[in-house]
């Protein structure tokens, strides 16, 4: 019997990639970097901001912890509040809430900035516990669905994770606890093949009231 939901946040409760493409654009901008080409931004969305700029725009950690420092300065200053609460994304979480579901958020987002964006757009209240990336980017998504458990004192088996992203798909799967796809995010769409991952997805929402159809199949 399920008793915990825990969301991502980018792709899964809000569209941030406004916030987010500024975000990548204030930082390659300070840092001078011009061979990051727009089209690569939505890769930008998952992973933590160190391990993109690594990867995606190909700099040294030194320079990537720089060119992080950049992208939150401006997250936090400004890009949270371009986020978009998803259409009736409000209304799922106060009815799971009236079920009796606990419900937690499991994001890559650095945990005050995650925090914040969760007060300013009056969700917070929803939420058990919020675990964010701490401040030296040490954690993985695993890491975080594991807090969120050990935090709420329940087993893998009373838990689900919600997001839009290989990422999280992954990170449910090493945490062992089963998994509900989004397509409306950033990572998956309609075409996405799970059947590389280990474990298949309880269920495939390709918008929130999809979403609320299959979380209502489920009892706290």
């Amino acid at each position: 019997m399920k008793k915990v939901i825990i969301f991502d946040l980018d792709g899964t409760l809000f569209d941030t990639s406004k916030g987010i493409f500024n975000s990548i654009r204030f930082a390659i901008e300070k840092m001078d970097i011009s061979n990051l080409a727009e089209e690569r931004f939505p890769e930008f969305v998952g992973p933590p901001p160190v391990k993109a700029y690594q990867e995606i725009a190909g700099l040294s950690e030194d320079k990537a912890r720089q060119a992080t420092q950049y992208h939150r300065g401006y997250g936090k200053s400004k890009g949270i509040y371009e986020a978009e609460l998803y259409p009736n994304m409000y209304q799922l979480l106060s009815d799971l809430t009236e079920k009796g579901f606990r419900l937690g958020v499991a994001t890559l987002k650095r945990q005050d900035i995650a925090q914040e964006v969760l007060e300013h757009f009056k969700i917070s209240q929803f939420f058990d516990v919020v675990i964010g990336m701490d401040f030296e980017d040490t954690l993985t998504k695993t890491d975080t669905i594991n807090i969120v458990l050990k935090s709420l004192g329940v087993n893998k088996s009373q838990a689900l994770m919600i997001g839009d992203t290989k990422g999280d798909f992954q990170g449910a799967n090493n945490a062992g606890v089963d998994f509900i796809a989004v397509t409306y995010g950033f990572g998956f769409n309609q075409d996405t093949d799970y059947s590389t991952f280990v474990k298949q997805p309880l269920g495939i929402a390709n918008n929130t009231l999809e979403l609320k159809e299959i979380i209502s199949k489920l009892s706290p």
